[in-house]
């Protein structure tokens, strides 16, 4: 048994499998548009266009909220890789 990162780290650079057993890729947490967003809505609200800006706030919270849940789940799925661990006789993965 060995772990998988450290199987797949020493795989030769040519290798199929090291493509099998990559980890999985990171999730793009770029929350600035998001609230950007999320500000425009509040100086909507603060110059009178009440129903746009609270528009333009729910999404700039929604979106930021979205890209939260991307990337825990994408932190979650590459700590489950971090742990995993192949037997080197059978291949399988634990």
């Amino acid at each position: 048994m060995q772990l998988l990162s450290h199987y797949r780290d020493s795989l030769p650079p040519g290798s199929p499998l090291r493509s099998a057993y990559a980890p999985p890729a990171a999730a793009d947490a770029a929350y600035l548009p998001a609230v950007g967003v999320a500000l425009l809505g509040v100086v909507g609200l603060v110059s009178g266009v009440i129903l746009a800006g609270l528009a333009a706030v729910v999404a700039g919270l929604g979106w930021g909220a979205l890209i939260r849940k991307r990337a825990d789940q994408a932190g979650m799925a590459r700590a489950e890789w971090d742990s995993a661990l192949i037997c080197l006789a059978c291949t399988g993965r634990f």
